[in-house]
Order: C-alpha cells, then structure tokens, then sequence
C-alpha cells in the first residue's frame, strides 16, 4: 500500500480517497490539516501507486486502513472520506469504532441516483479517448465541479485536472459490489460525524447529504454553495475551518501506540 504520513501533533486524520483517486488529490486540504496535526492518506487497491490482485470490496480497503495504522503504530484517527471514500470511510467506522475518534464525510452517494446529465458525461468520456485537454477540462468543470469554478481559482481547478489527466482511472479495478451503502450499516456506528457537500454535487447530491444526515444520529450536516462533488477541493479552506471545529469539540485523542 502506497501512503503519505505528513505534520504531526496529538489528532491524526485518516483520508479516504474517491473511487479511482490518488492521495495527491486531497492537495490543499491534506497540508492545511497537516499544519496542526497528522494526516495519513494512501492509495486504496489499483488507484494511484497502490497495486492489488483479484476483486476487492469496501471490507478489503477498511482492513488496508486498519492495518496501515498498526504498521504505523497509530491509535486512534478522525476519518474523512470523499465520494466513494466515503462508503469506505463509514465501513471502517462500523467495522473498527475503537479506531475513530470521529467521521466526515465529503459528498457521498448511494442511496439516490446521480443527478448528472448523461451528455455530459460521454462528453468528458470523448475528450479523455481523444487527448483533447482543453475540452475535457471544460467537461470536468461541468460534471464535477460548481458552475465558475475555473474562473474563482484557476490554481487550484488546474492542479485538481493535473493530477486526474495524469492518473487517469485504471481499467482494472474490480470491485465487489456486495457490499455497498445501505441501512445494514449505515448509522450503525454512534461516532460523531460531519457531513460536507457542496449545492452543486451530482453524485453525491442533496438527497443523498438529507438521507445520509438522518440516518447518523449524531452527524451536523454543512452546505456549501459554490461547490460540486469536488468539495474538497473547491472549498479547501472553508473546509478545514469546518473540520477544525468539528475536531475541536471531540475528546483528546489517545494519540500512537508507539
């Protein structure tokens, strides 16, 4: 398993990265986390550096994640998952609640269908098969990202496009669909947790942030206006300001083992 450890302090944060994404995609996020505290990212089975045989499933990534601590000597983390990382994020909460300290979650779908226009996706599709860069930029704006993004900060709509045009999704991922977001787990864990999604999200969209919100006992749900489904990078700041105060009123972490 391919992953980055980087800052340090007594709160780590584990980060889950969206289906197919490599760990350099949480860009400014990652290091403004990183200015008080521990953040842990890594490339989940056939994304990024990471490789992997055979089918997996959202189980397999949560064991990655459970024993990338025990190889690290890490207690206890906040995990903060994105898209698909989300999905991995709640099954690792379920599966390991004494490793949580507390969740966010970052435009995660699931129970309802995306609301993206099916033209605008075999649009982005032809721009990749072609090479054409410019207007598959144009493409990623339209899918993923609130109308204007490229214009209110073009540094980091670029950097969010270099790293996707240069590691672009590998043909041989092989998920297990088995297990997937449903009420056998979700909600099941009573960890504190932070909803983030932006107005614009088609994937992970509204409903899913309102069902998601209800079915967590104890989760706050925040909205953010100018942004799509990637949040996290649209609104780097705002975010960790929001995950800032969330992780402020959690108890101490209990910090490494070793």
């Amino acid at each position: 398993i391919h992953y980055l450890s980087e800052g340090g302090g007594e709160r780590t944060f584990l980060l889950f990265n969206g289906a197919t994404l490599p760990l350099e995609f949480w860009g400014g996020l990652a290091d403004r986390l990183a200015r008080a505290s521990r953040v842990l990212r890594f490339d989940q089975r056939n994304a990024g550096s990471t490789r992997a045989q055979g089918v997996f499933s959202l189980n397999d990534v949560a064991r990655d994640a459970d024993r990338l601590l025990d190889h690290l000597g890490i207690e206890r983390a906040v995990v903060v998952g994105h898209a698909w990382g989300g999905r991995a994020a709640q099954v690792f909460t379920r599966d390991y609640p004494h490793r949580v300290d507390g969740m966010v979650i970052c435009g995660t779908g699931g129970q309802f269908s995306p609301s993206v226009d099916a033209a605008a996706l075999e649009s982005l599709n032809d721009a990749m098969r072609s090479g054409d860069r410019a207007a598959w930029e144009t493409s990623v704006e339209a899918v993923y990202c609130a109308p204007g993004f490229s214009a209110r900060d073009p540094q980091t709509f670029g950097d969010v496009c270099e790293v996707i045009w240069n590691h672009p999704p590998r043909r041989d991922i092989r998920w297990d669909p088995r297990v997937s977001p449903s009420s056998s787990y979700w909600g099941l864990a009573r960890i504190p947790t932070l909803l983030i999604y932006g107005r614009h999200d088609r994937f992970g969209t509204p409903e899913n942030a309102a069902d998601l919100h209800q079915r967590i006992p104890e989760s706050r749900l925040v909205t953010i206006e100018d942004a799509g489904h990637f949040v996290v990078r649209e609104a780097e700041a705002q975010i960790a300001a929001e995950i800032g105060r969330f992780t402020s009123e959690l108890p101490q972490s209990k910090g490494d083992s070793k």
